[in-house]
């Protein structure tokens, strides 16, 4: 863990201190609408403006993006064969990327079933998946975990160390599935016993 004050050549670094809580703005303030992304798109920024300005705006608390799965708009989407199935967990600098095929169909994690669309598939279209900035459609509770069910459903084996053993090739998989969302999910303030 890093600290707070530390020497490093004979100079002291001084760190802000960590927190074990991280929060969503909404849980911090009063939010009137969410426009997702890393960053906002200019579409949606000119659909919000032109929403407020025409007093035409949504109930409080929306999300001003679709709300269907990136997935449902991914030119890859066609590429993808009826019955999903991997065998091991590839990152994407270890492969050489087909840029017509599906991300998940390659073996590289992408989160698009679990992420809103509306980001014009920027990562996509730069032949790089989806890492769920535009957060989770209104019909997911936690983007992580829906995420999580659709990984184990295409893992292609009943046999549980095999299993164990492709999943254990995911480096980071709170900061892979949690990159974007862990304040708002199931997980919250969990943490590992051997960290406190």
């Amino acid at each position: 863990m890093p600290l707070e004050k530390s020497t490093v050549d004979g100079k002291e670094l001084t760190l802000p201190r960590f927190y074990d809580t991280v929060y969503t703005l909404d849980q911090v303030i009063d939010v009137d609408y969410y426009l997702p992304g890393c960053a906002p798109p200019r579409d949606l920024i000119l659909n919000a403006v032109g929403a407020i300005l025409e007093g035409n705006l949504p109930p409080k608390g929306a999300v001003l993006s679709p709300n269907k799965s990136l997935c449902d708009d991914c030119e890859r989407n066609d590429s993808k064969p009826e019955k999903l199935a991997i065998s091991e967990i590839k990152r994407p600098w270890e492969v050489l990327i087909d840029p017509e095929e599906c991300f998940l169909a390659q073996g590289i994690i992408c989160m698009g079933p679990a992420t809103r669309t509306g980001c014009g598939e920027r990562c996509i279209v730069a032949n790089m998946p989806c890492r769920g900035c535009f957060g989770p459609t209104d019909q997911v509770y936690d983007q992580g975990a829906k995420f999580l069910a659709a990984l184990g459903s295409i893992i292609d084996t009943d046999d549980e160390k095999e299993i164990e053993k492709i999943v254990d090739t995911i480096v980071d998989p709170a900061g892979t599935f949690y990159r974007f969302s862990l304040p708002s999910s199931i997980l919250r303030r969990k943490r590992m016993e051997a960290i406190k």
